[in-house]
């Protein structure tokens, strides 16, 4: 096969990957308006603000809605919300006693870490674009479709639940390639897994080829993932204070 058609092929699988980060119904017309008159129509929906955090130029609003326990991602850039994802309720602070999710079982564990991170990346793409070149035994211009490479940036989240001396990691769309080993209810084992008092270390496989490195730094909660994707975002739990460790 030529490297154009596996390249269509790639493209085509890609836009038949379900999403695994959505923007939830009630709220999918806000995403591009303006920060104030968002926050307003989210009051008026019955969203209550919870939380806010910083990377690079985006602002990232944490919303919770009572009615249907959801709470939502909110990422401002240049005063207009550029996404509105749903994300875990950890985030808003408003996790059950009840919850038996990973999350909640995690935190019970007595040497356990579980982290929310937020941030943005960029990640291989192909696209294609008509172009037009000359047939020398029509002897006419011809249009034809190119393929090429490029790059494209996303917003997304990642999830880190560790155990001891073993944890597993959650991603959003953004960083799961179109060929990959399907986790488990997307979430990958960790391997190479290091604890260090500064820095947690880690890689996970997403396919034979694509083996991700995953960086934490434990004192500015910076976060960078290296691959065939890149991401570099913000990580928090609980309090912390100046001069101290994060978590």
């Amino acid at each position: 096969m030529r490297l154009s058609q596996l390249m269509i092929c790639l493209a085509v699988v890609t836009l038949s990957l379900p999403v695994l980060a959505q923007t939830p119904p009630d709220v999918t017309d806000l995403v591009g308006a303006r920060g104030a008159g968002g926050e307003t129509q989210l009051l008026s929906r019955g969203y209550e603000l919870r939380d806010s955090n910083i990377v690079g130029e985006q602002r990232f609003n944490f919303w919770w809605k009572a009615k249907n326990s959801q709470c939502i991602s909110v990422a401002t850039a240049e005063g207009h919300y550029v996404s509105i994802q749903s994300v875990p309720a950890a985030n808003c602070a408003e996790a059950s006693t009840a919850d038996q999710s990973p999350s909640a079982t995690s935190s019970q564990h007595s040497n356990s870490l579980v982290l929310i991170c937020y941030g943005a990346g960029t990640r291989p793409t192909v696209k294609t674009e008509p172009t037009y070149a000359w047939d020398s035994k029509e002897h006419k211009w011809k249009s034809r479709d190119t393929v090429h490479s490029s790059a494209e940036g996303f917003n997304g989240d990642v999830q880190i639940e560790l155990y001891g001396d073993h944890g597993r990691i959650h991603l959003s769309e953004g960083l799961v390639p179109p060929i990959n080993s399907g986790g488990d209810h997307g979430w990958w084992e960790l391997d190479d897994l290091q604890v260090a008092p500064e820095v947690i270390t880690a890689g996970y496989r997403l396919n034979g080829m694509n083996k991700p490195r995953l960086n934490v730094d434990r004192r500015s909660g910076h976060i960078t993932i290296q691959g065939g994707t890149s991401f570099a975002g913000q990580c928090d739990i609980g309090n912390f204070g100046g001069g101290q460790r994060r978590f």
